[in-house]
Parts: structure tokens; sequence; C-alpha cells
């Protein structure tokens, strides 16, 4: 009997030692994992970090290659994330290696070709998203700044080093960060159809200087947490005085509100400029 109960103990302690192993095995894959980064500013655990994936300054030329190569394979949201998190992946493996931005590619058209938000966007919005998941405030500035960047710059400006033979490629202000609008105003520019050649190329350089703006952008923030924040036009800080939180809160917008809404000429804003007509108020529907 007492062999019995001894041979019981003993299994018992040896399950009780090989769960403990168990457990802390799976606390250090959680919360400690080892990050291979030679960068001195970099935590050498996840949980020195406060979270898995932190950024770490890029070229800003040398991803906005990497994205005109990636974009044949994906589109503009894929080339987006693929180009930065293969780069970081390349540089210091896991977390990065692991993260799956094939799926990026649903953002390519303004998702799924619905013409809605320019993947170039999306995809630097969720890669910000990534790098800043618990800070806010630099989150959404960094968005800010770069979507009133998208909406508001003579675009694209890239120079692939092997341009396809006998394309010239206009630039156009998108004066939105929506797909179907910013393709729009580059084929009233250059003349171009929407299903063209040309148009592809459009945006895969346009792609290649959003990599390039936003890894400027990450760089900046990187080398200072603390700076000014971005995150609307003069024309959208004009329409919410009225339609914001404080009057009719009957908007929530920071874009260019004139992408959508029409102008009337009794309904001007601060800036000396038409304010766009909003369905459903006072204002009339488009």
């Amino acid at each position: 009997m007492e062999q019995n109960v001894t041979r019981r103990k003993a299994l018992s302690s040896v399950g009780l030692i090989s769960g403990a192993v168990l457990l802390s095995g799976c606390a250090k894959s959680l919360g400690s994992s080892t990050v291979a980064d030679p960068a001195s500013d970099r935590p050498k655990t996840l949980s020195d970090a406060g979270h898995a994936w932190k950024y770490v300054p890029l070229d800003p030329d040398e991803l906005a290659d990497r994205a005109y190569r990636m974009y044949p394979d994906g589109g503009c949201m894929y080339s987006m994330v693929g180009s930065v998190i293969l780069t970081l992946a390349e540089r210091y493996g896991k977390p990065y290696s692991e993260f799956p931005f094939a799926m990026m590619r649903y953002g390519e058209g303004g998702v799924a070709k619905w013409g809605s938000l320019c993947g170039v966007v999306n995809g630097a919005a969720a890669l910000i998203g990534l790098f800043y998941p618990e800070d806010a405030k630099t989150r959404e500035s960094l968005i800010g700044a770069f979507a009133h960047w998208y909406e508001s710059t003579q675009l694209p400006v890239y120079q692939p080093k092997d341009p396809p033979p006998g394309m010239e490629i206009s630039s156009s202000v998108a004066g939105s960060i929506l797909c179907h609008f910013s393709v729009g105003k580059w084929c009233e520019a250059s003349g171009e159809p929407a299903f063209s050649k040309a148009k592809s190329e459009r945006c895969r350089r346009l792609t290649a200087d959003g990599v390039k703006k936003l890894v400027t952008l990450l760089n900046e923030a990187h080398a200072q947490p603390e700076r000014e924040s971005i995150d609307m036009g003069q024309e959208a800080k004009a329409c919410n005085s009225c339609h914001g939180k404080t009057e009719l809160a009957d908007a929530m917008v920071k874009m260019d509100c004139r992408s959508c809404h029409d102008f009337t000429a009794s309904h001007t804003t601060q800036v000396g400029k038409g304010a766009p007509s909003l369905p459903g108020t006072a204002h009339g529907s488009q």
C-alpha cells in the first residue's frame, strides 16, 4: 500500500513539475519573447516593449522602391503594408515575419474595387495602428497628417528606375481620400481612362509616394514623439465650426467635404469658399 501511495505521489510531483515548466514556457512566449534586434533603442523583449509591433526607422526611398516592385502582386494596400513588414521581417525576424500581410489585397481599388477608401491611405492607417495600438493621440495625429497630405498634394512624383517605355504619367491633386474621386481627378487631369495601363502605373507610383511619406512620418514620430498635430484641412475645420459637436452636430469629418458635397452661393466658409450642402440639413441635398 505504502509503495502505491509513494508511486502516486511521485507521479503527481512529476505532473506538477511538468505543468510548471509548461506554464513557464507559455509565460515567456506570451510576455517576454526575445526580439532579434541590434538597434540600441529597441527593447530586448516584447514585454519590455509593451507590445510586439514596435517600429524601427527605415529608409523612405528604399521602401518606395520596394513598394513599387511589389505592387503588381497585390495592389496598393498590399504593397503599402507588405513593403514595410517584409523589410522589418528580414532585419528583425519575429513577430514581423509572422504578420499575414497578404490579407491586405482586399484594399485594392478602394476596398475590393468599391472605390471607397484608397488602399494607400488604408494601408498607411493600418500600419500606424499596428505600431501605435495604445497611443491614440499619436495614432490619430499621424493618420491625420498622412490623409491631409494625400488629399492636398500633387501626385504622383515618384520616378521608377525602370519605367514602362513610352508612358508619361501625369500628376493631380486627389482632393479626397476616396479612391473613385482620386482616380477621377487624375483622369480629368491626364485625359486617360480609369481602366488604362497608364492609370495602373499612376496608382503604382502613387503607392511608392505613399510609402515614402508614411515612413518619413513614422521616422519623425520615432525621433520626436511630441509633435504638432495635423489632423484636418482648413475647409474641414470651417465645416466643423457649424456642423461639428458644438453646433449642429450632424457630421463627423476631417476630410475635405467638397469632394462629396455641392457648394451653394449663400453658404460660405471662414476661408472664403462656398461650403458643402449636407444631405438632410437646411442647406439642401445633392
